[in-house]
């Protein structure tokens, strides 16, 4: 792991000397500049992480640098060093962006204890940039279950927890490749920096560039500021690249000198910035076949292919179906207010049964729906099977309200519930308190229901 970057913008030789004397006897590289000039060359190719920077410079002050730098979200924090005593002067310098004022001579001791708080609110502003461009964390374990095969799976993943070299996880659709990967990386020595997940399916290449690398303002058209790609906010921690077969040849190649030296380049810029991360691909194609094709870069193929694992499908592993199902219903009825719902034997003897193409997520979204489409607290082979094939279910009668109604296969998760309220509400003459009771929900929870499906209390609607 690199050692923090530290740049101490300073025109007096000697004050340079003395600051440079306290951080390179610490875990910092310095870097050093006499001039407002000299230190936008520094920023472009040393990328600090905290600058310590003199109010007064030969060619202009302090706040000129900070102007520039308020431009870009990833900007490091600045601490303004200056001789002169002034309250007004340091509240101008907090307004334009500096993270701290101090007044010459420094103490060596306070100095360094700044820099680490600093350091530490630079990787709080880097999880949090993270959060707010991906997915929220998954809470499920990746080895819950007793089956061989996901026991098998736990012993082999904490094997490679401390091997530094990039993962490749192989899986179907919804086996958990994600949940894994956010694993790995807790358990991981990057631990205390960012998990940074990217899905490549599906996004354009340019898109794809500028998400990954970043750009520069006016990069392109609608680039009105800078931007952090998520390699740059991934460093000291992990970079998930989710379905990695779906990247563009040309990022491909990107992202291969990028895993090799450490270096990439925002959109728009010109010169070289670095990341130290970790690096875990996954996918659900067979890679080797894809070289075969031109499909995937043999090159990155075998950079990323030193350790790779296989999560096993759903039906490899049926003894953790049941253990999982109640696991995922008791949440579910937790995150929609509901009462304890419980299976009945036929109900998780159907579930195990099942192939499940689409593994846990597909199990996950069975009994969302299941729960909206209950009769009662026991869920049963029959609020299970709805859309299923085979179903087992009484017929339908030709022309009955059922017989109007499309297959649940057809409609989204909210439709179904949409329509299932509005069913009961209908046959309750739109009384909340009378529905309440028979969906199972407090009537709280589907005030906020009626409001988010657009279902009033005062007509029928359609």
């Amino acid at each position: 792991m690199e050692r923090s970057r530290v740049l101490i913008v300073e025109d007096d030789a000697v004050q340079r000397e003395f600051l440079s004397v306290i951080f390179e006897e610490g875990p910092y590289q310095v870097a050093c500049a006499g001039s407002l000039a000299e230190a936008r060359q520094v920023l472009l190719r040393f990328h600090p992480e905290v600058i310590f920077l003199d109010y007064q410079l030969p060619d202009g002050n302090a706040s000129e640098l900070l102007r520039t730098l308020a431009e870009d979200e990833s900007a490091p924090p600045v601490v303004v060093i200056t001789a002169l005593s002034s309250v007004e002067l340091a509240v101008e310098l907090i307004k334009e962006g500096a993270a701290q004022f101090l007044v010459k001579p420094v103490e060596p001791g306070a100095l360094l204890a700044l820099c680490q708080r600093l350091l530490e609110q630079v990787r709080e502003k880097r999880v949090n940039l993270v959060h707010s461009r991906v997915e929220g964390q998954h809470t499920l374990n990746p080895f819950f279950g007793v089956s061989p095969a996901i026991k098998a799976l736990e012993n082999r993943v904490k094997k490679m927890l401390t091997v530094a070299v990039p993962l490749l996880l192989h899986g179907e659709t919804g086996t958990g490749k994600s949940a894994l990967a956010r694993w790995i990386h807790k358990h991981s020595p990057r631990n205390a920096h960012p998990f940074v997940e990217l899905n490549c399916a599906g996004l354009s290449k340019d898109l794809l560039e500028s998400e990954l690398f970043g750009h520069e303002k006016g990069a392109f058209t609608g680039a009105a500021t800078a931007k952090a790609g998520l390699m740059e906010l991934a460093h000291r921690g992990t970079l998930f690249l989710d379905e990695i077969a779906e990247m563009d040849l040309q990022v491909q190649a990107k992202i291969l000198k990028a895993i090799e030296e450490h270096t990439f380049r925002r959109l728009g810029e010109n010169r070289d910035r670095s990341a130290d991360f970790g690096l875990i691909g996954a996918t659900h194609h067979n890679l080797e076949q894809m070289l075969g094709s031109g499909q995937f870069r043999e090159d990155l193929y075998y950079r990323i292919s030193t350790l790779q694992i296989t999560i096993p499908a759903l039906r490899e592993r049926r003894e953790d179906i049941p253990m999982l199902a109640r696991l995922f219903l008791a949440r579910i009825a937790n995150q929609w207010g509901i009462g304890s719902l419980e299976f009945s034997a036929e109900a998780e003897g159907w579930l195990r049964e099942q192939t499940w193409p689409g593994n846990i997520r597909e199990l996950k979204n069975t009994l969302e729906r299941a729960v909206l489409t209950r009769q009662g607290h026991v869920i049963d082979v029959g609020d299970l099977s709805l859309g299923a094939s085979p179903r087992r279910e009484a017929p339908v009668v030709a022309g009955s309200p059922e017989a109007a109604l499309p297959r649940a296969s057809s409609m989204t998760l909210l439709e179904v519930e949409r329509r299932h309220i509005l069913r009961v509400m209908e046959e309750v003459g739109f009384q909340v308190e009378a529905a309440a009771p028979l969906l199972g929900i407090p009537r709280s929870t589907l005030y906020v229901k009626l409001k988010t499906h657009g279902i009033s209390t005062s007509r029928i609607q359609k």
